[in-house]
């Protein structure tokens, strides 16, 4: 019962997370269900982390659904930006599945920190300019940008926001309509690169009764579905927030990120 409790208030705090500031949760997720596998079911590190990432990812589809839904109803997304982002997302999430085990985690968990800390200080210090917005408007580079957040955020669970609500308002989309729209990108990584882990895992034997694949379907059951309420309600707080201080509020939650993640 202690792993239910747990994966219920995760649920609450990511479903906040996910309606509120476009977050998929993965960064808390991923941990979480970790431990829980470590200490629970005895499953070994390695694999553990693995199934907490596809979980992690797996969970994304049904929030980010959700956050998508509640955003557009508010009208909080671009999907223009989407548009010019879908190319550069289908290919990296699909590349993750068969990736994910050979990639350098402890370089990449390196370069997000780093990442983490910078971004948060650009989009605190962040101040609206008049500008082209280039990296938007072209293509090629729109994609190129979106590729590569898309694998960076599989390969660490997560569902994006982190990478593309900061680059999106560096580029002059308010703060509301980024984070919305990072929902919906943040989404369609997490259904592309669930459906290329589920690929990559039909050979393998499940080491826990209660998985799928590397899906594991108590954190599903317990850890979203609570998270679904939370979803629409922070949604609608994000209405009642000025844009000054959604950024604060923002980069406060990169930086804790950041020391989690340093810390972890």
């Amino acid at each position: 019962m202690i792993e239910v409790y747990i994966f219920i208030f995760t649920g609450i705090f990511t479903g906040i997370a996910a309606g509120l500031f476009g977050l998929g949760g993965g960064l808390i997720i991923v941990p979480v269900i970790t431990y829980s596998l470590i200490s629970f079911s005895n499953i070994p590190l390695e694999q553990a982390i693995l199934t907490g990432i596809s979980t992690s990812l797996a969970s994304m589809v049904i929030t980010g659904a959700m956050a998508t839904y509640a955003h557009t109803k508010n009208k909080n997304i671009d999907y223009e930006i989407i548009h010019k982002f879908i190319i550069g997302i289908v290919f990296g999430s699909l590349l993750i599945g068969y990736i994910i085990n050979i990639f350098p985690g402890q370089i990449l968990k390196n370069f997000f920190i780093i990442y983490t800390f910078f971004i948060a200080y650009r989009t605190y210090t962040h101040k609206s300019a008049i500008t082209n917005n280039s990296a938007i408007t072209n293509n090629f580079i729109s994609n190129l940008t979106s590729f590569f957040f898309s694998i960076i955020s599989g390969l660490v669970g997560i569902g994006g926001a982190t990478l593309f609500v900061p680059f999106l308002i560096r580029n002059n989309v308010p703060a509301k309509l980024a984070i919305g729209t990072s929902s919906a990108l943040g989404f369609l990584i997490g259904l592309g690169a669930s459906i290329s882990i589920f690929i990559s895992s039909l050979y393998i034997e499940p080491l826990n009764s209660n998985m799928f694949g590397f899906i594991y379907l108590p954190a599903i059951v317990f850890l979203t579905l609570p998270s679904l309420i939370f979803v629409q309600l922070s949604a609608n707080w994000l209405l009642k927030i000025s844009e000054v201080n959604v950024k604060k509020l923002f980069s406060s939650l990169l930086l804790i990120i950041g020391f989690l993640m340093l810390f972890n």
